[in-house]
């Protein structure tokens, strides 16, 4: 079977532990390439890919020399690959076997600019089947995205592919379009939240088509797993908290006018006044029905 022509890109900082568990998942897509970005960790995390992926050509390691952020660790990933397509994972994310078979065909199909699946976040101890027969929320596709929240719900399930204003962080994206979107490097950087949707409403501004497909299924590792330490977490809890609401704000600032008057979201009376109304009106309200095992986003 002929390798498809994606390079799967994924950042990694802190979490060798976590890129050891999803490390498999990514060796399991038939796709031409695997670059794993080391982003200035203090221990090379070359050592953990050499053990998991052993004589995988397709499999390098970009070491970056200091932490620059997974949004410039993603862009660096970019500048230094070639293939048609990117798909661009984390390294807490599993894939199923064929998510990027799935993607790829269901792109090139609707002829989209963007895709991305489902992304099911797994409690501790649940297995990816389990997860799978779980995870059956059917919702229509109006209420998949929140325009005002600017929120994609990962976990629904909808009847059929369908074009929508915002998709999964867990992404398939054509070169092309790369070539005129980047990842925001300088908003931020401090918990990453808001650089898949500041990259989303780059290319929806740049005339991309974005596709949501249900039909592809990425696995979150439990956060109790993960830890706080590496990745994007950085701080206390009020000191992240903070920095979630303080990137909300500022990517609102940024497309505001584009928000409202090109792409129908609503971004609030202004930014920060949309962002306290996002972080209460649906941050809070999600983590109380996560804590209290209920549904919904």
């Amino acid at each position: 079977m002929n390798a498809l022509p994606i390079t799967i890109v994924v950042p990694c900082f802190e979490r060798p532990h976590a890129l050891r568990r999803t490390l498999p998942s990514l060796l399991a897509q038939p796709v031409a390439e695997i670059v794993v970005v080391d982003d200035g960790s203090r221990e090379p995390i070359e050592t953990v890919v050499r053990a998991t992926a052993g004589h995988d050509a397709r499999v390098r390691v970009l070491r970056l020399e200091r932490n620059v952020g997974s949004a410039s660790a993603r862009n660096a990933g970019l500048a230094a690959t070639s293939a048609p397509f990117v798909l661009f994972g984390d390294d807490d994310v599993a894939l199923a076997k064929d998510h990027a078979t799935t993607l790829h065909s269901h792109l090139v199909e609707h002829r989209a600019d963007v895709a991305a699946g489902r992304r099911l976040w797994l409690q501790p101890g649940e297995t990816v089947e389990q997860a799978r027969q779980a995870r059956r929320r059917l919702v229509p596709p109006e209420r998949l995205v929140d325009r005002t929240h600017f929120a994609y719900d990962d976990e629904a399930d909808f009847e059929r592919d369908l074009a929508a204003p915002l998709v999964g962080a867990v992404m398939l994206v054509r070169r092309e379009l790369l070539r005129q979107v980047r990842y925001e490097e300088t908003l931020y950087r401090r918990t990453g939240f808001r650089e898949e949707t500041d990259f989303q409403v780059q290319a929806r501004r740049a005339g991309a088509r974005l596709l949501a497909c249900r039909h592809a299924l990425s696995f979150h590792l439990p956060k109790s797993e993960v830890g706080r330490a590496g990745g994007q977490r950085r701080g206390r809890l009020l000191a992240y908290e903070w920095h979630l609401l303080r990137n909300d704000a500022a990517f609102r600032r940024k497309h505001f006018a584009a928000l409202r008057d090109e792409l129908g979201f609503d971004p609030g009376p202004t930014p920060w006044l949309g962002a306290l109304r996002a972080y209460f009106g649906f941050r809070v309200p999600s983590k109380a029905r996560h804590l209290l095992g209920r549904p919904g986003p």
